[in-house]
């Protein structure tokens, strides 16, 4: 059968209609699932976060603790045992802080709240640093400034898990593959030291972000 051009240019058209039909369809709902999500409460008396601190307000007189990291992965390049490791870092702002080697000795607390208030995942006390990356004078004293902050890492052991939760539920979201912060995880980590006037305590989420927030049930910065 031969058909015109304008046969061809008629089919044409109405292939292209229909697939924009179907995209803006698959659009819609997807917009309709994230709403949906962005809308489900965190509790705000939800016990697993509710000691934790809102991470924008900072006393820049007063040393703070940065998540920087945390992930499952094995230590060899070639495979073997896996571990879960967390970065973190002591910052300052315009007072110096001296601390002193041991870092912190057993005095690291994790915690992993799951997300949308679903309860404890994860939690371990008494744990000390792993490693630390900076260099201590000859008297084990550790100096922290604006310009170089403390980093280190601590190693959360398999016993930490809750019944039914495993490692890589901790980097997992709810639903799967999700983009928004609030469907994942929330790692509280607290610092102890006799060099601290207090414990130091970070979590991983950001607030600043609006359905994080939204979820988290606290008010981001305007």
């Amino acid at each position: 059968m031969n058909l015109s051009r304008r046969s061809y240019a008629l089919i044409a058209a109405l292939v292209l209609s229909l697939l924009t039909l179907v995209y803006l369809g698959t659009r819609g709902s997807r917009d309709t699932a994230g709403a949906a999500g962005e809308a489900a409460p965190w509790p705000a008396d939800d016990p697993c976060v509710k000691d934790a601190p809102h991470p924008s307000v900072w006393d820049e007189e007063e040393p703070r603790l940065v998540t920087l990291s945390h992930g499952y992965s094995s230590k060899s390049p070639l495979g073997g045992e896996k571990h879960f490791t967390i970065g973190a870092s002591i910052n300052v702002g315009r007072n110096p802080l001296v601390l002193h080697t041991p870092l912190a000795r057993r005095g690291v607390s994790v915690r992993f709240c799951a997300p949308h208030g679903k309860g404890l995942m994860a939690e371990a006390k008494g744990l000390s640093p792993k490693s630390v990356e900076t260099s201590a004078a000859k008297d084990g004293a550790i100096r922290v400034t604006r310009e170089q902050p403390l980093r280190f890492m601590v190693e959360l052991p398999p016993s930490a898990l809750r019944h039914g939760y495993s490692m890589s539920d901790l980097m997992a979201s709810t639903p799967p593959r999700s983009n928004d912060a609030a469907d994942y995880p929330v790692l509280v980590l607290t610092v102890s030291d006799p060099g601290l006037d207090a414990p130091l305590v970070a979590v991983s989420f950001t607030p600043d972000s609006a359905p994080t927030a939204q979820a988290l049930g606290v008010l981001p910065r305007s």
